[in-house]
């Protein structure tokens, strides 16, 4: 079992370099202690293509490649000698995709998601975790899963990949795709996201939105006017921007539903997009929170919440 990562996209940190191995390393203990698999058959990989941090390309200590990152062709033509690699040494190889960035990752899990046992925790393990949090807050609330409407805050690989999963859900509870699409929609750093932007990437323009669906679509450039536009009733943070999910946002999100869905899903806890104990407080105790980080009880009104974790580990293959 191999859990490889080039380290581009590791949230809450960024680009890392080749000292993203860390982050291999961290998930087979994962694997280990939770799913009880064999230590002597895993294997942390950190693929150089270069970095494009500074810091890191100014560090006399670095021990990784001291350019740019590499994309395009040669890159792929990378990935695709070590996965070779990888299964004329290991043939019954399991191989798990870690943090890889935006403009790489989907593309390579779709690229060998039928060519052998693999996994990309980002984009699967994310989105499988979140939608069992959402089920879990529907049968709360006693609502269905298809009149809710979806918002996610960060649409990089993790958010567009979690964004996709729950769509598929839509579609396996009957919905037709474009009917599916209309109850989902991207916010990013610029705000959100329409069909008309050049530099969307393939996962996001699916939930790409129209412009002639709202009046006022220049305006959209921010989550508060996004939320005050579209009145989501699921709100997911994978966006890394501390403290996004103001008390303007989540009450106007509260005022036009009965059971706000919030997920705050950033982490390490400084760049959580809300603190579970604000959402609870702003939202009157009605608000249906889980955070991608532990988080202590919340006591409101003389109610004490269970804070749920969107733990990707409880999702790992192996671990049930």
């Amino acid at each position: 079992m191999i859990v490889v990562t080039d380290a581009e996209g590791i949230l809450g940190i960024g680009d890392w370099g080749t000292q993203g191995v860390d982050i291999a390393v961290g998930k087979l203990m994962v694997y280990t202690a939770a799913a009880g698999i064999d230590p002597s058959q895993v294997l942390p990989v950190v693929l150089d293509s270069g970095t494009n941090n500074e810091s890191l390309l100014n560090d006399d200590l670095y021990l990784g490649l001291r350019k740019q990152r590499v994309y395009g062709e040669e890159y792929h033509a990378f990935v695709d000698k070590f996965v070779a690699s990888a299964r004329s040494l290991f043939p019954k190889l399991y191989l798990h995709f870690e943090d890889f960035g935006r403009s790489n990752a989907a593309d390579i899990l779709d690229q060998y998601k039928d060519q052998l046992t693999t996994f990309n925790d980002d984009i699967q393990g994310t989105g499988i975790i979140v939608l069992a949090g959402i089920l879990g807050a529907l049968n709360i609330s006693k609502q269905k899963m298809t009149d809710q409407v979806y918002m996610s805050f960060g649409a990089g690989t993790a958010g567009a990949g979690i964004t996709q999963r729950i769509y598929e859900e839509y579609l396996q509870q009957g919905m037709a795709p474009e009917e599916a699409r209309k109850h989902f929609y991207l916010v990013d750093k610029q705000g959100l996201l329409f069909d008309d932007m050049p530099d969307l990437t393939p996962q996001q323009k699916p939930f790409a939105r129209s412009r002639s669906e709202f009046t006022n679509a220049d305006e959209l450039t921010s989550l508060a006017a996004a939320v005050k536009a579209v009145h989501p009733t699921i709100l997911v943070g994978t966006s890394t921007v501390p403290g996004t999910f103001t008390e303007e946002v989540v009450t106007e999100m509260a005022a036009h539903t009965d059971r706000p869905i919030i997920f705050p899903l950033s982490n390490p806890t400084k760049l959580a997009e809300a603190k579970a104990e604000d959402l609870i407080k702003w939202t009157d105790g009605r608000a249906l929170v889980a955070t991608g980080i532990p988080a202590a009880d919340v006591e409101y009104k003389g109610v004490t919440y269970a804070i749920g974790q969107a733990n990707n580990a409880l999702v790992y293959p192996g671990s049930v």
